[in-house]
């Protein structure tokens, strides 16, 4: 009887035991044919180990001509792929290339934080059908691997991924040489889809190794490429070596901009400013160079701030532009108010007590700074010839490409009013002496700064008040990419425009060429089909369609006719548009 009872006891412990919920060092979820294990090092690295069944697959970042592409994804945390395994390249019907993954595979994953995440895989699995699958995992609910298991996880996981290695390009040509021999078997393909026209790939030995060539619409466009040969693998960081005779001339083409910048509406206010700094009392001429150094280097500084934070948004995955600032309504705001204060302290109704004058007067080259500052943040609206096609090709490149043309621009910008700041004489000897006269002039010259302030304001009610139906008669349609690609595969005809409330480039070319009779005509007996894309408030759809045309400032048009494109000038002629 006794022994029953301790039985029966040891049996109830047992079934406890067996029916408690498990705390392992590894997570395992399954679907039909493919299996997940998760297992982390208690820091912030996590490792997938997929296993899949026999006569299955699963395809790799880039799937290739067909199927859809395996990622993951963090909630409450950011995730970073830090290698993937090898996948295996198959040929179908001799013309459709897969990238997948057979039996085993692994994913070393990166996150800033392991409390409270989720991942979530999605992949599709295939045999003779195939069938989207999803598993996710709670990583809070994921014991500490053991040190010892996690180093014998990571041989296995590191004998299957490729071999990292960097090579050169020389841009912008889209070419890699490798150093192997010549008649090495070598497969050729991108981590991720439509980063480069894959069936454009060329792999050609020469005398010095192997010469590989691709295209792509966007130039650099390829960071990382899989290079596959017999016995290894490689994942290649591709660095693109910079075209200097092409550096070069892309920054004089932006000094060009900058100098013809300063006559565009857009900077009519700081000329006024300037203008009458330069007719007040003469200066010594150490004055006068200080003067223009401060207003140099205002320039100099607020365009190397503007490219510091495009750099950043633009790392941080944003497609910003020329111009970006007047997408903000509290940028449109505060410049709106800035520039009623000076319309109203320049026509007297606004005067600084003695003291704060006098403080002014004795650090002049703050308010020479000041004007070069402002001056590129009210000039950004504008864009001159030259500009589009310098500042579209920093930003499909690098960073120090983005600081060259900008410090061209830059220097360009700056250099009529330091050069009038130097030499007053030739404005002087216009001008009649000093007298009564200057009153009225700069009451004259304030009215810029005031329309200024209007224009800011009615920038800011367009964003704050914005309708989203573009009507037109001539029937404007929002840009659509996929829509204007039907049409011209068709080889029917497109007018595309890139304009905002806040370029004035823009509104001028709507006054004068769009909204015309002459437009209208050629428009309905052309048959032309007209998108606009509006970028008065940020769109990244349309800042990054932008950038497919090579540019990255407004206004943009772009003319399609006979199934291409052409890049229309900044102040085009309908006429010479072709019919």
């Amino acid at each position: 009887m006794q022994c029953n009872k301790l039985f029966a006891l040891m049996f109830f412990a047992g079934t406890l035991l067996i029916n408690q919920p498990a705390t392992s060092s590894e997570a395992v979820k399954h679907t039909d044919n493919t299996t997940i294990r998760l297992f982390h090092n208690g820091d912030n690295e996590v490792l997938a180990q997929f296993e899949i069944k026999p006569d299955w697959h699963i395809s790799w970042s880039n799937p290739g001509d067909v199927g859809q592409p395996t990622t993951v994804r963090a909630e409450n945390a950011t995730v970073e792929v830090m290698a993937q395994s090898t996948p295996q390249m198959r040929t179908l019907f001799e013309i459709m290339h897969e990238y997948l993954y057979e039996n085993t595979a692994y994913y070393a994953l990166k996150l800033d934080n392991l409390n409270n995440a989720e991942l979530t895989f999605d992949f599709v699995e295939c045999s003779d059908v195939c069938k989207p699958e999803k598993l996710s995992f709670q990583l809070n609910n994921i014991k500490q691997t053991s040190a010892e298991k996690w180093q014998i996880l990571q041989t296995k996981a590191h004998a299957t991924f490729p071999q990292k290695i960097t090579l050169i390009s020389p841009s912008p040509d889209n070419l890699l040489m490798l150093d192997f021999p010549a008649d090495t078997p070598i497969d050729f393909a991108a981590p991720q889809k439509n980063v480069i026209d894959e069936d454009s790939v060329e792999i050609t030995p020469t005398q010095k190794g192997i010469r590989i060539k691709w295209h792509s619409d966007k130039p650099e466009a390829l960071k990382q490429a899989l290079i596959l040969t017999p016995e290894h693998s490689y994942l290649a960081d591709i660095k693109y070596q910079t075209n200097r005779m092409t550096l070069l001339l892309m920054m004089f083409l932006a000094f060009l901009g900058g100098v013809i910048l300063n006559a565009m509406p857009c900077v009519f206010p700081i000329l006024s400013l300037k203008i009458w700094t330069l007719l007040k009392q003469p200066r010594t001429k150490r004055q006068t160079l200080k003067n223009a150094f401060a207003y140099t280097s205002g320039v100099f500084i607020s365009f190397m701030l503007l490219s510091v934070l495009l750099v950043w948004l633009k790392q941080h995955g944003s497609n910003l532009g020329w111009g970006f600032q007047l997408q903000s309504p509290w940028f449109v705001g505060a410049m709106a108010i800035l520039f009623l204060l000076m319309f109203v302290c320049m026509v007297g109704w606004l005067n600084f007590p003695t003291f704060v004058s006098q403080r002014i007067h004795k650090i002049a080259d703050i308010h020479e700074f000041a004007t070069g500052f402002f001056a590129v943040l009210i000039a950004s609206p504008c864009t001159g010839p030259f500009m589009g096609a310098a500042i579209g090709y920093a930003f499909m490149r690098g960073n120090m490409e983005i600081f060259a043309v900008f410090s061209g621009l830059a220097l360009g910008y700056a250099l009529p009013y330091a050069l009038i700041e130097i030499y007053p004489q030739p404005l002087r000897r216009l001008l009649p002496k000093p007298g009564a006269w200057m009153r009225k002039l700069q009451i004259i010259l304030a009215i810029p700064l005031f329309l200024t302030s209007l224009w800011l304001c009615s920038v800011l009610y367009e964003q704050i008040d914005t309708d989203d139906a573009i009507i037109s008669e001539l029937n404007w349609q929002p840009y659509d990419a996929d829509k204007i690609a039907e049409l011209n595969a068709i080889n029917e005809n497109i007018f595309v425009e890139f304009t905002a409330d806040w370029c004035l480039t823009c509104k001028f070319n709507h006054k004068v060429i769009l909204n015309t009779d002459r437009f209208a005509k050629f428009v309905t007996q052309n048959n032309v089909h007209l998108f606009v894309a509006d970028i008065t408030e940020h769109n990244p759809q349309y800042n990054a369609a932008l950038q497919t045309y090579g540019r990255d400032s407004i206004p943009l048009y772009v003319y399609y006719h006979g199934g291409d494109y052409e890049l229309l000038p900044l102040f085009f002629r309908i006429k010479n548009l072709p019919h």
